[in-house]
Protein backbone atom coordinates (compact mmCIF):
# COMPACT_ATOMS: atom_id res chain seq x y z
CA UNK A 1 0.00 0.00 0.00
CA UNK A 2 1.49 3.47 -0.97
CA UNK A 3 2.22 6.01 1.64
CA UNK A 4 2.57 8.93 -0.64
CA UNK A 5 0.57 11.72 1.90
CA UNK A 6 0.77 15.32 1.63
CA UNK A 7 -1.07 16.93 4.85
CA UNK A 8 -3.20 19.92 4.13
CA UNK A 9 -2.41 21.79 7.45
CA UNK A 10 0.24 24.17 6.35
CA UNK A 11 -2.52 26.61 4.88
CA UNK A 12 -4.23 26.71 8.37
CA UNK A 13 -0.97 27.46 10.30
CA UNK A 14 0.60 29.90 8.35
CA UNK A 15 1.25 33.42 10.44
CA UNK A 16 1.67 36.43 8.90
CA UNK A 17 1.42 35.87 5.57
CA UNK A 18 -2.04 36.00 3.12
CA UNK A 19 -4.80 33.35 3.68
CA UNK A 20 -4.45 32.79 -0.10
CA UNK A 21 -0.91 32.33 0.12
CA UNK A 22 0.82 29.18 -1.16
CA UNK A 23 2.66 27.24 1.48
CA UNK A 24 5.66 25.43 1.08
CA UNK A 25 4.35 21.84 0.78
CA UNK A 26 1.88 22.74 -2.82
CA UNK A 27 4.73 22.78 -5.13
CA UNK A 28 5.35 19.87 -7.32
CA UNK A 29 7.32 17.01 -6.50
CA UNK A 30 10.87 17.58 -7.64
CA UNK A 31 12.28 13.76 -7.51
CA UNK A 32 16.29 15.39 -7.75
CA UNK A 33 15.82 16.74 -3.95
CA UNK A 34 14.53 13.82 -2.59
CA UNK A 35 16.94 11.87 0.34
CA UNK A 36 18.13 8.86 0.14
CA UNK A 37 19.71 5.86 -2.63
CA UNK A 38 18.24 5.70 -5.95
CA UNK A 39 17.98 1.96 -6.52
CA UNK A 40 18.61 1.22 -10.58
CA UNK A 41 15.66 -0.78 -11.54
CA UNK A 42 12.38 1.23 -12.56
CA UNK A 43 9.07 -0.69 -12.08
CA UNK A 44 6.03 -0.23 -14.59
CA UNK A 45 2.89 -0.23 -11.74
CA UNK A 46 0.48 -3.04 -12.84
CA UNK A 47 -2.75 -4.80 -12.00
CA UNK A 48 -1.52 -8.16 -13.24
CA UNK A 49 -1.37 -11.05 -10.44
CA UNK A 50 2.41 -12.21 -10.94
CA UNK A 51 3.26 -15.74 -9.91
CA UNK A 52 2.98 -19.41 -12.28
CA UNK A 53 -0.55 -20.80 -12.83
CA UNK A 54 -1.48 -24.51 -12.02
CA UNK A 55 -2.29 -25.35 -15.79
CA UNK A 56 1.40 -23.54 -16.21
CA UNK A 57 2.91 -25.36 -13.59
CA UNK A 58 1.52 -28.90 -14.52
CA UNK A 59 2.52 -28.56 -17.88
CA UNK A 60 6.33 -28.24 -16.48
CA UNK A 61 6.47 -30.76 -14.58
CA UNK A 62 3.65 -33.23 -15.15
CA UNK A 63 1.83 -35.02 -11.84
CA UNK A 64 3.31 -38.51 -11.51
CA UNK A 65 0.71 -41.74 -12.03
CA UNK A 66 -1.41 -42.80 -9.32
CA UNK A 67 0.92 -46.25 -8.98
CA UNK A 68 4.48 -44.53 -9.42
CA UNK A 69 6.45 -44.81 -5.73
CA UNK A 70 5.92 -42.22 -2.84
CA UNK A 71 9.35 -41.12 -3.38
CA UNK A 72 8.62 -39.85 -6.69
CA UNK A 73 5.35 -38.17 -5.76
CA UNK A 74 6.92 -36.23 -2.97
CA UNK A 75 10.15 -35.07 -5.44
CA UNK A 76 7.68 -34.00 -8.07
CA UNK A 77 5.72 -31.90 -5.39
CA UNK A 78 8.63 -30.64 -4.40
CA UNK A 79 10.17 -29.69 -7.74
CA UNK A 80 6.45 -28.22 -8.39
CA UNK A 81 6.45 -26.10 -5.22
CA UNK A 82 10.12 -24.72 -5.77
CA UNK A 83 9.30 -23.92 -9.17
CA UNK A 84 5.88 -21.85 -7.59
CA UNK A 85 8.25 -20.13 -5.09
CA UNK A 86 11.03 -19.30 -7.76
CA UNK A 87 7.84 -17.43 -9.51
CA UNK A 88 8.96 -18.75 -13.02
CA UNK A 89 9.17 -21.94 -14.95
CA UNK A 90 12.68 -22.96 -15.26
CA UNK A 91 15.44 -26.08 -15.56
CA UNK A 92 14.41 -28.52 -12.69
CA UNK A 93 16.83 -31.45 -11.60
CA UNK A 94 14.74 -34.82 -10.49
CA UNK A 95 16.05 -34.75 -7.11
CA UNK A 96 16.81 -37.01 -4.30
CA UNK A 97 16.18 -38.20 -0.70
CA UNK A 98 18.70 -38.33 1.79
CA UNK A 99 16.55 -41.87 3.11
CA UNK A 100 13.09 -43.55 2.89
CA UNK A 101 10.33 -40.58 2.84
CA UNK A 102 7.61 -43.17 4.23
CA UNK A 103 9.02 -42.65 7.85
CA UNK A 104 6.76 -42.97 11.66
CA UNK A 105 4.56 -39.92 12.50
CA UNK A 106 6.80 -36.60 12.98
CA UNK A 107 10.18 -38.39 11.72
CA UNK A 108 11.89 -36.01 8.99
CA UNK A 109 14.28 -36.70 5.95
CA UNK A 110 16.01 -33.87 3.67
CA UNK A 111 14.90 -33.99 0.09
CA UNK A 112 16.82 -31.88 -2.11
CA UNK A 113 15.76 -30.61 -5.85
CA UNK A 114 17.14 -27.93 -8.06
CA UNK A 115 16.16 -24.89 -9.98
CA UNK A 116 18.37 -23.63 -12.94
CA UNK A 117 21.02 -25.39 -11.30
CA UNK A 118 20.70 -24.38 -7.51
CA UNK A 119 19.87 -26.63 -5.09
CA UNK A 120 16.55 -26.36 -2.87
CA UNK A 121 16.80 -28.88 0.57
CA UNK A 122 13.64 -29.39 1.52
CA UNK A 123 12.51 -30.71 5.04
CA UNK A 124 9.72 -33.56 4.49
CA UNK A 125 8.11 -34.74 7.93
CA UNK A 126 5.51 -37.60 8.07
CA UNK A 127 2.29 -37.05 8.88
CA UNK A 128 1.59 -40.99 8.20
CA UNK A 129 -0.75 -42.80 6.08
CA UNK A 130 -3.82 -42.17 5.78
CA UNK A 131 -6.91 -44.23 3.59
CA UNK A 132 -7.14 -42.79 -0.13
CA UNK A 133 -10.07 -41.87 -2.22
CA UNK A 134 -9.79 -45.16 -4.46
CA UNK A 135 -10.51 -47.85 -2.44
CA UNK A 136 -10.79 -49.29 0.83
CA UNK A 137 -7.31 -51.08 0.75
CA UNK A 138 -5.37 -48.16 -0.78
CA UNK A 139 -3.41 -45.29 1.17
CA UNK A 140 -1.47 -42.32 0.91
CA UNK A 141 1.28 -40.50 2.49
CA UNK A 142 0.56 -37.21 4.37
CA UNK A 143 3.67 -35.66 4.83
CA UNK A 144 4.13 -31.64 5.29
CA UNK A 145 7.65 -29.88 3.82
CA UNK A 146 9.65 -26.96 4.58
CA UNK A 147 12.20 -25.19 2.84
CA UNK A 148 15.65 -24.53 4.50
CA UNK A 149 17.33 -22.63 1.60
CA UNK A 150 14.85 -20.46 -0.92
CA UNK A 151 15.25 -19.52 -4.57
CA UNK A 152 13.90 -16.55 -6.53
CA UNK A 153 14.23 -15.11 -9.75
CA UNK A 154 15.20 -11.14 -10.14
CA UNK A 155 11.57 -11.39 -12.49
CA UNK A 156 9.46 -12.80 -9.76
CA UNK A 157 10.78 -9.65 -7.58
CA UNK A 158 10.09 -7.05 -10.17
CA UNK A 159 6.83 -8.52 -11.22
CA UNK A 160 5.47 -8.74 -7.71
CA UNK A 161 6.28 -5.20 -6.60
CA UNK A 162 4.58 -4.15 -9.70
CA UNK A 163 1.12 -5.72 -8.51
CA UNK A 164 2.02 -4.30 -5.38
CA UNK A 165 2.74 -0.60 -6.35
CA UNK A 166 -0.37 -0.99 -8.91
CA UNK A 167 -2.88 -3.57 -7.55
CA UNK A 168 -5.21 -0.78 -6.62
CA UNK A 169 -5.41 0.62 -9.89
CA UNK A 170 -4.41 4.51 -8.50
CA UNK A 171 -2.52 6.32 -11.20
CA UNK A 172 -2.93 9.95 -9.42
CA UNK A 173 -3.55 11.13 -6.66
CA UNK A 174 -2.31 11.14 -2.90
CA UNK A 175 -2.51 7.01 -3.20
CA UNK A 176 -0.66 6.91 -6.41
CA UNK A 177 3.07 5.43 -6.05
CA UNK A 178 5.72 7.69 -7.16
CA UNK A 179 8.85 6.18 -9.39
CA UNK A 180 8.81 2.69 -7.58
CA UNK A 181 12.10 0.98 -8.17
CA UNK A 182 14.39 -2.01 -7.23
CA UNK A 183 17.93 -2.91 -6.01
CA UNK A 184 19.08 -4.98 -9.76
CA UNK A 185 18.83 -7.87 -8.31
CA UNK A 186 20.77 -11.36 -9.82
CA UNK A 187 18.82 -13.71 -12.14
CA UNK A 188 18.23 -16.44 -9.93
CA UNK A 189 19.09 -16.20 -5.59
CA UNK A 190 18.92 -18.12 -2.76
CA UNK A 191 17.56 -16.65 0.56
CA UNK A 192 17.48 -17.84 3.89
CA UNK A 193 13.50 -18.58 5.66
CA UNK A 194 12.11 -15.60 7.47
CA UNK A 195 14.82 -12.92 7.13
CA UNK A 196 15.25 -10.65 4.47
CA UNK A 197 17.51 -10.83 1.45
CA UNK A 198 19.20 -8.23 1.79
CA UNK A 199 18.06 -6.73 -1.27
CA UNK A 200 15.88 -3.36 -1.73
CA UNK A 201 12.70 -2.23 -3.12
CA UNK A 202 11.39 1.43 -2.51
CA UNK A 203 9.22 4.27 -4.06
CA UNK A 204 8.85 8.03 -2.99
CA UNK A 205 7.48 9.40 0.55
CA UNK A 206 6.78 12.61 0.93
CA UNK A 207 4.97 14.04 4.44
CA UNK A 208 4.93 18.11 4.92
CA UNK A 209 6.01 19.68 8.57
CA UNK A 210 5.37 23.43 8.82
CA UNK A 211 4.89 24.18 5.95
CA UNK A 212 8.30 22.28 4.47
CA UNK A 213 7.69 19.28 2.09
CA UNK A 214 9.94 16.53 2.65
CA UNK A 215 10.65 14.00 0.14
CA UNK A 216 12.59 10.62 0.23
CA UNK A 217 13.26 7.54 -1.56
CA UNK A 218 11.36 5.07 1.19
CA UNK A 219 13.69 1.61 0.99
CA UNK A 220 11.25 -1.48 1.45
CA UNK A 221 13.39 -4.70 2.15
CA UNK A 222 12.84 -7.71 0.10
CA UNK A 223 11.67 -10.59 2.95
CA UNK A 224 11.22 -13.84 2.40
CA UNK A 225 9.27 -16.22 5.25
CA UNK A 226 9.42 -19.54 6.72
CA UNK A 227 7.31 -20.84 3.30
CA UNK A 228 9.27 -19.18 0.90
CA UNK A 229 6.93 -16.49 -0.32
CA UNK A 230 8.56 -13.07 -0.72
CA UNK A 231 6.81 -10.00 0.72
CA UNK A 232 7.88 -5.74 1.52
CA UNK A 233 9.09 -4.67 4.36
CA UNK A 234 9.12 -1.27 5.52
Amino acid sequence: MRRLFIPAVAAMVLVGGCADEPSGCDGRLELSEAEGRKRPVAIEPSQRHPGISDSELEKAIPSPEFEAEPVEKVLNHLRQETLRMAGGIGRSGPGKCEGEVIRPRGESVRCSVSFEGVTVPWLVTSKGMTSGSTGAFSQDFVYTAQPLKTVHTAQSVYDLFSWETGKNGTTEGPLAPVDPRCDRLPRVFSAEPGEDTGYFCQDISVSCTDGIQHIQWSDRAIHVDEHGRLSFRA
